[in-house]
């Protein structure tokens, strides 16, 4: 089953927008830069599972490369 609407809704609020801010990049630029670095394909194609992976990995790479703490799943309402 691909990713649900909940999960596109963390990813793109408290992944890519954050990264975005921080950066200075487009909302869209941060979104391909992540998917390059983390995904051999297309995000829209990943489980939920994958895509929580997916998620994972960035929020580590974003703490450990950039100091910038985002926001868990669990954290999001």
């Amino acid at each position: 089953m691909i990713r649900s609407n909940r999960q596109n809704r963390y990813y793109w609020k408290c992944i890519i927008e954050e990264i975005s801010q921080y950066t200075g990049y487009h909302k869209y630029e941060a979104h391909d830069i992540m998917k390059e670095m983390f995904i051999p394909h297309t995000s829209k194609e990943l489980t939920k599972e994958e895509f929580n992976n997916y998620c994972e990995e960035i929020r580590i790479w974003a703490s450990q490369e950039l100091g910038l703490i985002l926001m868990t799943p669990n954290e999001y309402k």
